[in-house]
């Protein structure tokens, strides 16, 4: 039974007359007269009462076209729930990312894309975890997400798209701040506002490798994630802080930045995505990505 079968019953038990039915459906009368046959064969029982000048249903004909209607209703309100999906998808794109590319990257990225794709619409998720980003991307909740770490497997692929230097973030006020640059030794009697592990792990490496170097421990005096709330302690002379260089961006004043040694640390950023299965939309806004931080 397929559903040209079921479309071909319904039309006659409607019109009851094979040539209307036909015509309606755009198939010979002899053409669906074999059609009701065969569905008439393959369910066992007669759907139709046929003479020379009538058509009239069966008794079970009688119950089998609503059951047949319900059929073809749930056929057609799937597929258009399907194209209404697909075309949904084509205007709206999902984005994570990491607070620099959420907050300085992507703004002048939707600007590019805009140009091009005025009309999408972009849900933004902050999420800080690469391995979270994942997850998302694999589970189809996010389509780009913007990274610390590459991810590359079968389901996901990404771009680096820029490195920048670790700085030193000082008071104003801390005679250190006039540095050209600073190292592990140079700071080791200073207070720090340093950060979690689990929250900040290239950061929180960035500081410790540093001192594990001169064997020594920094003398971390509290741990915060938000980087705002980190500039606010290190500007009321709370203690120092390493901070990628994009932070100048946000920094309040009586902040100053130092250049941290060794040069070698940097803080890379990387647009994810999956590497099959993407709307000609989301290859546009990546496209838009990458123009927009290789510009920089």
């Amino acid at each position: 039974m397929d559903i040209r079968q079921l479309e071909c019953f319904v039309a006659v038990a409607e019109e009851l007359h094979f040539r209307r039915a036909g015509e309606r459906l755009g198939l010979s009368q002899s053409a669906l007269s074999e059609r009701i046959s065969a569905l008439e064969h393959e369910l066992g029982a007669r759907l139709f009462f046929r003479t020379t000048r009538q058509v009239s249903l069966s008794q079970a004909g009688s119950e089998f076209v609503q059951d047949a209607k319900r059929i073809l209703a749930d056929i057609e309100k799937s597929v258009s729930n399907v194209r209404h999906t697909v075309e949904s998808d084509l205007r709206h794109i999902r984005v994570s990312g990491v607070d620099e590319a959420i907050s300085m990257l992507l703004p002048r990225a939707l600007l590019a894309f805009r140009k091009t794709d005025p009309m999408v619409h972009v849900q933004v998720l902050e999420i800080s975890s690469s391995e979270q980003h994942s997850q998302e991307l694999i589970g189809h909740r996010t389509d780009v997400a913007f990274v610390r770490t590459p991810q590359q497997d079968e389901f996901i692929t990404s771009e680096l798209l820029y490195r920048q230097p670790v700085l030193v973030v000082l008071a104003d006020t801390n005679p250190l701040s006039g540095s050209t640059s600073l190292s592990a030794t140079d700071i080791t009697d200073q207070p720090i506002v340093g950060y979690p592990k689990h929250a900040r792990p290239i950061l929180h490496e960035a500081l410790w490798s540093g001192f594990r170097k001169i064997g020594a421990q920094p003398n971390i005096v509290c741990e915060i994630i938000d980087k705002s709330t980190l500039l606010q302690f290190v500007a009321h002379g709370l203690g120092i802080a390493l901070a990628p260089a994009w932070v100048k961006n946000i920094a309040p004043p009586g902040v100053s930045f130092v250049p941290f040694e060794p040069c070698e640390d940097q803080i890379s950023l990387y647009v994810a995505f999956r590497k099959s299965g993407n709307s000609d939309t989301v290859k546009r806004f990546v496209d838009a990505v990458r123009s927009t931080a290789h510009s920089d």
